[in-house]
């Protein structure tokens, strides 16, 4: 910030207003009302900061209020958080402890990012109870996808490129939420998308068996002209053989249509962990961890080291 500007900053924190003004290009913090705000006694704190003026660097400035002009003992914003030190929460009446606290821990950041950036940002980290709301959200992911707590709570911290759950700052709690949310609303159009059309299936059915009555025809006819016997036909109830495939099906909930150059087409099951890629996307496919395990990335290694030495 320079000096032209900036004239005064007002800053709120927690339930108090503290301030920013400029002095030659520097940023001074009055500090009547943060002795307030921490329910200190401003007599004594103003003994102490006299006592030792080039020490905290005091200045008496004016300060626009809505009184008017009033001229408040003011220290560089550099010095705030050594004056915060010398507070002991140990010698404050307990009602006054937290609060103390809270001031030594926030304070003097929360002034620096108003200064510097025009905001202030919260860099304290989550506590059990403010990270409910993201333990209920994950709950819900796993009750939805079918997964287990590890996962839900794995992709959390890759996203946020976090080794632990409490490393996400309070200020980051609720991008989170909204981020296991969305994986949420993800799952849930993919479970609701392209249901089985069973008319298809039907027709698809129909084809397949016309191909094979022509084949099996064709075939009986080769066996008759070479003089062999064709062998029995098999019983079988098409009722079960349907529901088997039907069950099939609905289980994998993947297939795959292949197209045949002569006109016809088949369906061909794929599992659930099985995934379609080109070649040129093998290096991503192997750094997801979501569909690649740890412990085959060592023999990946060494298949790509005996390649590359060939």
């Amino acid at each position: 910030m320079t000096a032209t500007s900036l004239q005064q900053i007002t800053v709120p924190f927690h339930n108090a207003e503290l301030y920013l003004v400029e002095r030659d290009g520097q940023p001074y913090t009055p500090m009547r009302p943060i002795v307030d705000g921490m329910g200190l006694a401003w007599a004594a704190q103003t003994v102490k900061l006299n006592s030792n003026k080039v020490r905290w660097g005091v200045s008496i400035i004016e300060i626009p209020t809505i009184s008017g002009i009033q001229e408040m003992l003011c220290i560089p914003l550099r010095k705030l958080f050594a004056w915060l030190m010398t507070i002991s929460p140990n010698k404050v009446k307990s009602e006054l402890r937290d609060t103390v606290i809270k001031y030594q821990e926030e304070c003097d950041g929360v002034l620096w990012d108003y200064w510097t950036k025009g905001r202030a940002v919260n860099p304290r980290k989550s506590t059990p109870k403010d990270r409910e709301s993201l333990r209920h959200a994950v709950s819900n992911l796993v009750s939805r996808a079918k997964i287990n707590f590890s996962d839900a709570y794995n992709m959390v911290l890759q996203r946020f490129d976090k080794n632990h759950i409490e490393e996400i700052p309070l200020n980051e709690l609720g991008d989170a939420v909204e981020y296991v949310h969305g994986l949420i609303l993800t799952f849930d159009k993919i479970q609701h998308h392209s249901p089985v059309d069973l008319n298809a299936i039907q027709e698809c059915h129909g084809v397949l068996q016309y191909r094979l009555i022509e084949y099996h025809k064709n075939l009986e006819s080769e066996v008759k002209r070479l003089g062999g016997k064709m062998p029995e036909y098999p019983s079988y109830n098409p009722e079960e053989v349907t529901q088997a495939l039907m069950s099939r099906i609905l289980q994998g909930k993947q297939m795959m249509l292949k197209l045949n150059y002569q006109g016809g087409f088949s369906l061909e099951l794929v599992p659930m962990d099985a995934v379609m890629i080109d070649c040129n996307g093998i290096p991503e496919l192997v750094s997801r961890s979501d569909l690649v395990a740890k412990e085959q990335l060592p023999l990946i290694m060494q298949s790509a080291m005996d390649r590359l030495v060939k």
